[in-house]
């Protein structure tokens, strides 16, 4: 039983949704787990993870963990004596008239509430910050102890290539691959092209050394299996990021590049295909108008990247 319950909590650490969701959501659940809310603390551990940005499921998990019957048998006391001591002996607001179990209740449910905000502020900042450090931190020794794949994906002129190449300069001992570098004839049918840069790619994964490996090419189901049965045999991590600027935007000639005729059709075709919008990224992100390296920086802070000084 315990073994199940940690399996599980460990595969929510190690969701797609990024350390700082993750650790958002311990915070709010954390937060809820302290209100003497009585049943209703899931409700308030979705609320906050909703205002928060954090993961629904890792709060409902950690509030589950901090706020249960047997938690509440030690935390209600800590919170009434808490709103004790900040509440004034008498307040004037409370009625003075009414029922006799009335009366004598709401000063104690009072003292509760107040007491269990406070521990809800100090518990959620506190787990929340400890989270974020601690995450990091398994992220830092997950990557010294196995290599880490960087997949870019996203249609034609989303920005792949430039910023896959500044980030790869942001990683320390990071190696870039260009997707669309596989050396094959033009005139073969597409198919066999993007097959091609595919073994290619899993090919490097296979060889590679480097610690961080950054890969610029267009995603789809398949492709994405490929990459995942590559990196599970060389004990890899695939961590996957759609690039997905307006369709406007990606067919506007950005950063020097000339689109050619081919280009300008193919890319309305990749929108319609999903290649803006897939499941199995960590991230779907705008570039805009930024410039790859101010993307760059973009990504490495949403990814809790350990970039260069």
């Amino acid at each position: 039983m315990i073994g199940r319950l940690r399996a599980g909590w460990v595969a929510l650490l190690d969701s797609p949704e990024g350390a700082g969701r993750i650790a958002r959501g311990i915070a709010a659940g954390g937060a809820a787990a302290m209100l003497p809310a009585f049943g209703l603390h899931l409700i308030f551990a979705a609320a906050f993870a909703w205002m928060l940005g954090g993961s629904l499921p890792v709060a409902a998990a950690a509030c589950l963990a901090l706020g249960n019957p047997l938690t509440h048998a030690f935390l209600l006391p800590a919170e009434f004596a808490l709103g004790r001591l900040i509440l004034p002996p008498r307040l004037e607001f409370l009625p003075k008239e009414g029922p006799a179990w009335l009366l004598a209740g709401l000063p104690v449910a009072e003292e509760t509430l107040v007491g269990g905000v406070v521990l809800a502020l100090l518990v959620g900042g506190l787990t929340g910050f400890a989270a974020r450090r601690a995450l990091r931190l398994r992220e830092a020794a997950f990557t010294l102890r196995e290599p880490v794949v960087l997949h870019l994906s996203g249609p034609v002129n989303s920005g792949k290539s430039s910023i896959g190449r500044a980030l790869a300069a942001l990683l320390p001992g990071a190696a870039f691959i260009e997707g669309d570098e596989h050396g094959l004839p033009g005139n073969l049918p597409r198919e066999r092209r993007w097959a091609g840069a595919l073994q290619r790619i899993a090919a490097a994964i296979a060889t590679s050394q480097a610690p961080w490996l950054v890969v610029a090419y267009p995603l789809d189901e398949a492709g994405y299996r490929c990459l995942c049965s590559a990196c599970a045999a060389r004990g890899a991590r695939l961590r996957v990021v759609t690039l997905a600027p307006p369709l406007e935007v990606a067919l506007t000639e950005r950063g020097g590049r000339a689109l050619s005729e081919a280009e300008r059709r193919r890319i309305p075709d990749m929108y319609a295909e999903g290649y803006a919008e897939r499941a199995f990224s960590e991230q779907v992100f705008d570039p805009g108008m930024r410039t790859p390296a101010e993307n760059a920086r973009r990504l490495a802070e949403l990814l809790d990247l350990p970039v260069r000084g």
